[in-house]
Order: C-alpha cells, then sequence, then structure tokens
C-alpha cells in the first residue's frame, strides 16, 4: 500500500519579506519578530540609524571643514554606528522602566527587538539620499557652505526624511504596545518618555565630551 503523502510544509518568510510586512501590518508582524529576539538584524539596524544620526549631525555642524570629506565620512561611519548600538542598549531598558511605570511588561529583551526593527527604514532612506546628496555636493556634503542644490533635491529629501522618521515612531508605538501589553496611548506615552530620557542622556554625554575636550 502506498503511504498518503504528508502535506509539505511552507518555509518560513525571509526577514525582509518580514520586514515589508512589518510596514502593512505592524501588529501581526512583531510577534514572529520577537521569536527572533536580539538577532544580529537588530544590531545592523540599529547601527544604521545611528549612522543616520551622526550623517545629519555631521552636515549640519560642518563637520567636513574641521577633519576634511574623508575623515566626517569615517566618522559618520564609525561613531554613528557606535551611537546607535548604544541607542539600543539604553532604549532596551528606558522603554521598559518607562513601560514599568505604566503597569506594563518589562520583558527587555523584546524591547531591544521593537527598537531594532523599528528602524529598519532607515536603511533605505540612507541608500537613497546619500548618492543624491553627494551628486549634488560631491566632496563639500559634510561642509558648512554647500553648492545649491536644486528645490526639488532639498524638499524631496526633508520628505523623505520626515516619512522615515514618521514611520520609526509608528512602528515603535506599535511594537511598544505589543511588547508591553499595553493601550496604544500608553505605548505613546511610553515612547516619548523613553525618548526625553535618552535626550537628557546624549545631552549630558555631549556635555561631558566638551568639557573633556576644554580642560
Amino acid at each position: 500500500m502506498s503511504s498518503a503523502a504528508l502535506p509539505s510544509r511552507s518555509p518560513p518568510p525571509s526577514l525582509a519579506a518580514e520586514l515589508l510586512e512589518l510596514l502593512r501590518r505592524p501588529t501581526r508582524t512583531y510577534p514572529l519578530l520577537f521569536e527572533r529576539g536580539r538577532s544580529g538584524a537588530v544590531l545592523v539596524f540599529s547601527a544604521v540609524s545611528g549612522i543616520y544620526v551622526a550623517y545629519v549631525t555631521a552636515q549640519g555642524f560642518g563637520l567636513g571643514d574641521r577633519i576634511g570629506f574623508a575623515g566626517a565620512a569615517l566618522a559618520v561611519l564609525l561613531v554613528g554606528a557606535v551611537w546607535g548600538l548604544v541607542a539600543l542598549y539604553f532604549a532596551g531598558g528606558l522603554l521598559s522602566w518607562s513601560a514599568e511605570t505604566l503597569r506594563g511588561d518589562t520583558e527587555t529583551e523584546r524591547m531591544y527587538a521593537v527598537f531594532g526593527y523599528a528602524t529598519w527604514p532607515f536603511l533605505p532612506l540612507l541608500a537613497v539620499i546619500v548618492p543624491l546628496e553627494f551628486a549634488a555636493y560631491d566632496t563639500t556634503l559634510f561642509a558648512e557652505e554647500r553648492p545649491e542644490a536644486s528645490a526639488l533635491l532639498v524638499w524631496g529629501v526633508n520628505a523623505l526624511e520626515l516619512a522615515t522618521i514618521g514611520l520609526w515612531l509608528l512602528l515603535m508605538v506599535k511594537g511598544t504596545a505589543l511588547a508591553a501589553r499595553l493601550s496604544q496611548v500608553a505605548a505613546a506615552e511610553t515612547v516619548v518618555l523613553s525618548l526625553v530620557e535618552m535626550s537628557v542622556i546624549a545631552v549630558l554625554l555631549l556635555v561631558i565630551l566638551v568639557v573633556s575636550f576644554m580642560i
């Protein structure tokens, strides 16, 4: 007798597919990502988000005028990646602590996942804006005085940045609500409180660095 064929099991979705699905159905997708835990992807995406912050900061302060284009680019990559990983570490703890104050769950590992996976849109953002701005500004990319770019480029980059930051905040709130078992309103309060705390820590660290260089 021939045995009946067993039903084939569909392979698990790839990380790329889950990330795209996260944009469409974060409530359904986050639990799948929680199972992955603090994977290498969480570290990579967090580092990329730090690189974006360093990129914008270097442009705003004209870092290229002080250490040259190559030095500024290297600093953006190295310092930005480290800053992103430090932000991941603090975000996990601060989100857990803030959720606890609102009587939510305090599983820090899930909060790491929330922060890390919510930052993944910064990867395609950098992949788009860096080549466009480099084509427009060349080695003055990190200088205070840069050639005048087209209005389409400036407004387009600003629109992409605002959309990405808005999407990041939305994913942070959705993920925090699921990870901490909070309402959407309480999750939004948790995220805002954590961002304020991280801003205070960042300012203190900046003051310490400035004072150390002045002594």
